[in-house]
C-alpha cells in the first residue's frame, strides 16, 4: 500500500516546499500541521495530499502532529499563491503570516467559548415570579431580540449571568455556543436623504453586482462615501448567503466607521481585525469571518488575506493611502490584492477617495478598448450634509507674517476668533514630539542618532532625547557634548511645543493633542475623539492620525504648520502625498452647517499646489501629474522594482547590488538596470543601506525578468553577508 504524503508548506526564508509522512494522522488539504524541520519543531500548512515524491520515500519524515482546523480555504490559498509568486516571497512564510498569531503556535488555538441565549418556544413571561425584575428585562431583550449574545446580556445587567441561568431552570431560554460575534442592539439611527450624486453611484454599482467590476469613488472629503457604502452593503447582505470585506488604512479609522456600520446594519454580525485587538479577540473574529458567521469585515491591509466563503463585496476606503503598503516580510500593496481577490472571485471592488493614487484615477480615467476590467469613475462633487459647503483655503505667507514659536499673527487671531463663537478648531503638525532637534549655536552640534543618518528628537516632558526610527533614547544633555556650551536649545516645532504655546497664549482654551505618544492606551482615541463630539475641546493638536475620516460638526478652523520640506523632496511622489495630506486635513473643516477656512503657513504661497489646493481642484492636479510622470516615464507610466540590502558595513552591501546588477544586465535588455545608490535613510538601526532600481514599460517584462533573476541572487556568494529583499512597485525610496 502506498504510504500518503503531505506536501507542506513552512515559514523558513527557502522558495520552495517539503513532503512529509502523514504518520498515520488524516490531514486535508488547508490543515495546520507540527513539522520538525533543521532540529526546530514548526507550524505548516498542507497544499497537497499525494501518494508519491520526488524525494526517496524512507528520507521523508512524517508530521508530529495534525490539527482538526482548515485554515485556509481555495480561493485564499489561490490568492496567497499569486502574491507568493507576483512579489517573489516564500509561499511558507507568506501562508503562515496571513494567520492570526494564535494560529502561527504549536499548541492548539483554544479560544474562550462564546454562548447566545433565546427564548424556547411558547415561552410565557408569567412563569416568572413577580418583582424579578432584571428577569423580566432579560425576557424583553430575548423578545426583542430574538438572540442575545453574552457581550450584549451584560449591558443589561451585570448579574445577567444568575438571571440567565434562572430564566433556563424555568424552561424559557435556551443557549448555545456561538462564535464570539460581536452583535449589536437594534438601533434608531436615522437615515440621511441621499442627494442625485449618492442615488446614481449606488445604482450603478448596484447593477453590476454579480461580476468583477472596479469602481472609483471619487467623492470630495464630506460628500458621504460612507453612506453610499452603508446602502450598497444593505442591498448585497439581504442574500443570506453573503459577506463584505471593507479595508481600512490605519487602526484609528476603524472605530468611527464601525460605529457608524453598526448604527445602520445592527442585524447583520460584523467583526473587526486590526493589531490593537488582543490575540483571543483576533482568531475569535477572523474564525467568525471564515466560517461565514461574521457577515461584515472591517480591517486593515493583513485582512485582505482573511478567508470568507461568501465574499460578495471589497471597499477600500481612503485607497490612496500609504499605510496600505506592508514595508517589511511580504511587500504586497493591500489595495492591489484586493484588486486581485475580486477579480479571482468575479466580484465588484469600489475604490473610494477624495484623493485617489495617480495609478487609481489613470486606470479610471484612461479609456482602453481592450481592458474589459476598466474602471467604473462615480462622482460626489457636493457636501451630503445639507448647506454644508467646502472650506475656503488660504495661503499664509510666513515671509509677510513672520510666525512665533511656530505661529503667525493670522492664525492665532483666527483661533481666538472660533473661542469666542463657541467653535472648534484643529492644528495640523505631521511631527510628534517637542522640537525636531537639540542644537548648539556656540559649535553648530545637533542631536543625531548614532544608529541612524537621522536627528534625535526633543520629548521634554520626559527629559529625553529619541530616535523615532529606532528607538534609541537619551537623557537630555546639560550642556553640548561637543564644546560643553551650556546653552543649547530645541529648534523647530512639534506638536507637544505646539501644545504648551497655545497653552499660553490661549489659557482659557480646552486642548488635545493626538498623537503617538498622546494615544498610546487601546481605547485612547476612541475616548478622546468623544470628548470633542461633547464639545469638552476647544482646539485639537495633531498628527496624520486626525487628518482623515473623522467628522466634528462643530470644527470650522484647520490651521496647518510647516509643510514647505515636502515641496522639494527627491521623491517624485512628494507633491501627490502631500496635496493629498492638505485635501483630507482640510476637509475636517466645516463639514456641517457652519462654514469651514483652512489657514496654511508657507513660505513658498504661489506654488503650483497651493493653486490647486485654493480652487480644490483635484481632477486639474492630478491631471498635470500624470502628464509629467509620463514625460519623465514614472509610475504609472512604468513600473518599478526594488532591490535593497543592508549590512554592518556599505562595502559589502555595495558589492551585493553591483553584482546582482551586472547579472540582470546580462539576462535581460528591455528592464533599465540603474547603478547602486544609497537611500535619503542611509543608515538604519546600525546598518548601512543601498538599492538598486529596476525599471520597465511593462509589467511583464519587469516579472519576465525578476522570475529568471531571483533565483541567482539567491546564489550569489554575497548574498548570506547581507540582509536584502525586493519590493515589487515601492512607495518608498
Amino acid at each position: 500500500m502506498q504510504p500518503t504524503i503531505l506536501n507542506i508548506a513552512i515559514d523558513v526564508p527557502l522558495n520552495r516546499t517539503f513532503d512529509y509522512l502523514s504518520g498515520g494522522f488524516v490531514a486535508q488539504v488547508g490543515s495546520r500541521v507540527i513539522v520538525s524541520f533543521a532540529g526546530r519543531n514548526l507550524v505548516g500548512v498542507v497544499l497537497q495530499v499525494k501518494h508519491t515524491s520526488d524525494c526517496p520515500v524512507e528520507k521523508l519524515k512524517p508530521v508530529s502532529h495534525v490539527f482538526d482546523d482548515i485554515v485556509f480555504d481555495t480561493p485564499t490559498f489561490k490568492l496567497l499563491k499569486f502574491c507568493a509568486d507576483y512579489y517573489h516571497y516564500p509561499l511558507g512564510q507568506a501562508l503562515i503570516s496571513a494567520l492570526p498569531l494564535r494560529l502561527r503556535q504549536l499548541k492548539p488555538a483554544v479560544s474562550r467559548k462564546q454562548f447566545a441565549y433565546f427564548l424556547l418556544p411558547n415561552a410565557n413571561k408569567n412563569l416568572i415570579p413577580k418583582r424579578k425584575i432584571t428577569l423580566e428585562r432579560m425576557f424583553d431583550a430575548l423578545q426583542a431580540s430574538q438572540i442575545l449574545a453574552s457581550s450584549d446580556a451584560v449591558l443589561i445587567s451585570i448579574n445577567w449571568r444568575k438571571a440567565m441561568n434562572e430564566l433556563k431552570q424555568l424552561g424559557l431560554v435556551g443557549e448555545k455556543e456561538v462564535l464570539s460575534v460581536k452583535a449589536s442592539m437594534p438601533s434608531a439611527a436615522v437615515e440621511p436623504a441621499l442627494n442625485t450624486e449618492q442615488q446614481h453611484a449606488i445604482s450603478q454599482v448596484l447593477a453590476l453586482t454579480h461580476t468583477f467590476k472596479p469602481w472609483l469613488l471619487h467623492g470630495i472629503t464630506g460628500s458621504g462615501k460612507t453612506e453610499v457604502y452603508i446602502k450598497i452593503l444593505q442591498h448585497i447582505l439581504q442574500d443570506a448567503q453573503s459577506q463584505i470585506l471593507v479595508l481600512v488604512p490605519e487602526i484609528n479609522l476603524t472605530p468611527q466607521l464601525e460605529a457608524r456600520f453598526r448604527s445602520r446594519l445592527s442585524q447583520y454580525p460584523l467583526v473587526t481585525l486590526h493589531s490593537n485587538l488582543s490575540e483571543n479577540e483576533r482568531l475569535q473574529n477572523w474564525l467568525a469571518a471564515s466560517t461565514g458567521a461574521a457577515k461584515i469585515v472591517i480591517g486593515t491591509r493583513l485582512s485582505v488575506f482573511t478567508p470568507m466563503p461568501h465574499l460578495k463585496l471589497i471597499v477600500v476606503d481612503e485607497e490612496h493611502d500609504g499605510s496600505y503598503k506592508q514595508q517589511d516580510g511580504q511587500r504586497y500593496h493591500a489595495r492591489d490584492v484586493a484588486m486581485v481577490r475580486a477579480k479571482q472571485l468575479n466580484i465588484p471592488i469600489i475604490l473610494g477617495s477624495a484623493t485617489p493614487s495617480l495609478e487609481t484615477w489613470n486606470n479610471a480615467t484612461t479609456a482602453s478598448s481592450t481592458n474589459k476590467s476598466q474602471y467604473g469613475l462615480l462622482t460626489l462633487k457636493q457636501r451630503a450634509v445639507q448647506n454644508a459647503q467646502l472650506p475656503s483655503i488660504f495661503c499664509i505667507d510666513i515671509a509677510k507674517s513672520p510666525t512665533e514659536n511656530g505661529l503667525s499673527p493670522l492664525l492665532i487671531k483666527a483661533l481666538r476668533e472660533r473661542l469666542n463663537r463657541g467653535e472648534q478648531s484643529l492644528l495640523f503638525l505631521n511631527r510628534r514630539g517637542y522640537a525636531p532637534v537639540l542644537h548648539c549655536n556656540a559649535c553648530q552640534w545637533v542631536s543625531s542618532c548614532t544608529r541612524c543618518a537621522a536627528k534625535l528628537v526633543v520629548h521634554l516632558s520626559q527629559k529625553r532625547l529619541k530616535c523615532h526610527h529606532c528607538g534609541l533614547e537619551q537623557r537630555i544633555p546639560l550642556q553640548c557634548p561637543s564644546c560643553g556650551n551650556a546653552d543649547i536649545k530645541p529648534i523647530g516645532q512639534a506638536t507637544q511645543r505646539l501644545e504648551q504655546t497655545l497653552q499660553t497664549l490661549l489659557p482659557n482654551a480646552r486642548i488635545a493633542r493626538v498623537d503617538r505618544d498622546s494615544m498610546r492606551s487601546k481605547d485612547a482615541l476612541t475616548d478622546m475623539l468623544a470628548q470633542v463630539h461633547a464639545g469638552e475641546v476647544d482646539i485639537l493638536v495633531g498628527t496624520q492620525m486626525l487628518a482623515k475620516g473623522h467628522d466634528f460638526p462643530n470644527l470650522t478652523l484647520v490651521g496647518v504648520l510647516d509643510t514647505d520640506s515636502a515641496l522639494y523632496s527627491p521623491d517624485f511622489r512628494a507633491a501627490e502625498k502631500l496635496f493629498a495630506q492638505l485635501m483630507q486635513v482640510a476637509g475636517r473643516a466645516g463639514r456641517a452647517d457652519k462654514a469651514g477656512e483652512v489657514l496654511i503657513q508657507t513660505a513658498f504661497p504661489q506654488h503650483v499646489l497651493f493653486d490647486a489646493l485654493r480652487s480644490q481642484d483635484y481632477v486639474s492636479f492630478a491631471n498635470a501629474q500624470l502628464q509629467e510622470r509620463t514625460a519623465m516615464q514614472f509610475p504609472p507610466s512604468s513600473f518599478f522594482a526594488l532591490l535593497r540590502a543592508e549590512a554592518a558595513e556599505f562595502r559589502v552591501v555595495n558589492q551585493f547590488l553591483t553584482a546582482a546588477g551586472n547579472r540582470a544586465r546580462q539576462l535581460n535588455s528591455d528592464v533599465m538596470i540603474y547603478d547602486v545608490i544609497r537611500p535619503q535613510m542611509e543608515r538604519l538601526k546600525s546598518m548601512e543601506r543601498g538599492q538598486l532600481l529596476l525599471q520597465a514599460n511593462t509589467r511583464l517584462a519587469l516579472q519576465r525578468l525578476l522570475k529568471i533573476w531571483m533565483p541567482e541572487i539567491r546564489a550569489l556568494p554575497m548574498a548570506s553577508k547581507v540582509r536584502w529583499s525586493l519590493d515589487i512597485d515601492p512607495l518608498e525610496f
